[in-house]
Formats: structure tokens, C-alpha cells, sequence
């Protein structure tokens, strides 16, 4: 089996600025979405800082699980981003959620913090793999009354990398079978636009890059509220 795949980042309707980061490495079978908290700058140093480390240290340590590798990876990337934090005033608080994809073998682990998401699209059917890391998600789950009892606090993150001196990141292995396609996003997608839709596009054909381009484009027709960023994961024969 081979992997293809394809990013694509965009600042949206409503922000000036782009605080998200992505990276496809393929030589790793590494694929990271990371949307960066904290304002004009930190924000943005705080994602690239997060998947910078991550992939330096997957570089170093290619040998042994790479699916722990990349979890010790993310709590060190959590420790990086605090120290940053500490030396300089103006990024002080800055973090990023992150969610990330790697390659093992036969299979794929899958990492992330915060509420950015992975998808998997297999036959047909689309389904989310990440559970948000989110006061919403926590308390109220799929409890309507609940959720809209805490509608004021949507946004609000229970973990993400450099908000805490330590983090556990969500970890889950699944095989992968040619045709799967997996989606890494932030949450300027997929808190706009429906999973319904998510599906339909992807299930369009295998132009990666053209269904970036179309799922960024219906997240901006639906406002853009947010940075978009999207990475798009096949596996082939």
C-alpha cells in the first residue's frame, strides 16, 4: 500500500491573519493539522513550533512504534511551546490543538489534542475518529439539551499543546485498507460545514488537491468564521 495526499490552508472570511499550520510529509507517512491559540503572531508560532518539533523528532527516532514515537513527540512539542511561552512576554499563553497521522506498517496511529479532527471516508461512509477535547463535547456529548445548555462555551478547549505543563494526547491505531481516504482538519471546516457534505465531496474522485480546494471553498460559503486548513490522506494499491 501507498499514500497519497494533499494540504491546503486558508485565512477564511472573518480573521486577518492565518494562525493554522499543516505539513504532509510523505517520506514519513506523517500528516499534521495544527491550529495555533493566542492571538496576532503567538498563535501561528505556536502551530509551526508544534509540528516543527514533531517532525524533528520522528526524524531522529525512526526506529521501535512510531505511534508512540509521535505521542512522546506531541508531549514534547507541548513542552517546547511553554518554554517559548515563558521566554517571551508576547507569546505568553500561545497554544495550538493538533492532530496528526502516521503511518505504521500495516496501519495508522492517530494523535491529536484539542478539537481539531480526524475522518476516515471507507465505502462510502464518512466517520470521525477523534473525540474533541471540548467543554461541550466532555460534559454534554450528543445530548441536545445539554449542548445547547453550554452553547455560550462551544469554543472553549479542555486540552491542547501548551496550555498545561503536561498533556496526554488521545492515541488509536486502525488498520488501512486500500481506497480509505482520511481527512485531518481544524475546526474552521468541520464547525461549519456538515459531515453530509464533507462526504459528498471527498466521495467525488481521487484529485486530492481538488478536494481540498472544494471543502475550503464551502467552509468560505458558509461564512469562513475561521482559518481552514485541511489535509487529505489515500490509500492506494
Amino acid at each position: 500500500m501507498k499514500l497519497a495526499a494533499a494540504g491546503l490552508s486558508d485565512v477564511g472570511q472573518a480573521r486577518d491573519h492565518n494562525e493554522d499550520s499543516y505539513a504532509v510529509e510523505e517520506p514519513l507517512g506523517l500528516f499534521i493539522v495544527a491550529d495555533g491559540m493566542g492571538g496576532h503572531l503567538a498563535g501561528e508560532v505556536a502551530s509551526a513550533m508544534a509540528i516543527s518539533t514533531v517532525i524533528e523528532h520522528l526524524q531522529q527516532n525512526a526506529g521501535g512504534d512510531r505511534v508512540a514515537a509521535l505521542a512522546e513527540a506531541t508531549k514534547l512539542a507541548n513542552t517546547r511551546v511553554i518554554e517559548e511561552g515563558t521566554r517571551n512576554r508576547k507569546r505568553r499563553g500561545m497554544g495550538s490543538t493538533f492532530v496528526a497521522m502516521i503511518r505504521d506498517g500495516e496501519a495508522a496511529g492517530i494523535v491529536h489534542v484539542g478539537d481539531s479532527r480526524c475522518y476516515r471516508y471507507r465505502q462510502s461512509v464518512l466517520e470521525r475518529l477523534t473525540r474533541d477535547h471540548s467543554l461541550i463535547e466532555e460534559y454534554a456529548g450528543d445530548d441536545p439539551i445539554a449542548r445547547a445548555a453550554l452553547g455560550n462555551y462551544s469554543n472553549m478547549i479542555t486540552r491542547a499543546i501548551g496550555t498545561g505543563a503536561e498533556v496526554e494526547p488521545e492515541v488509536r491505531r486502525e488498520k488501512l485498507q486500500v481506497g480509505d481516504t482520511y481527512l485531518l482538519c481544524s475546526d474552521g471546516l468541520c464547525g461549519v460545514v456538515k459531515d453530509s457534505d464533507i462526504a459528498r465531496v471527498i466521495g467525488k474522485g481521487p484529485d486530492l488537491i481538488a478536494r481540498a480546494k472544494e471543502l475550503v471553498q464551502i467552509a468560505n460559503e458558509h461564512g469562513g468564521p475561521d482559518n481552514i486548513s485541511v489535509v487529505l490522506v489515500r490509500v492506494d494499491p
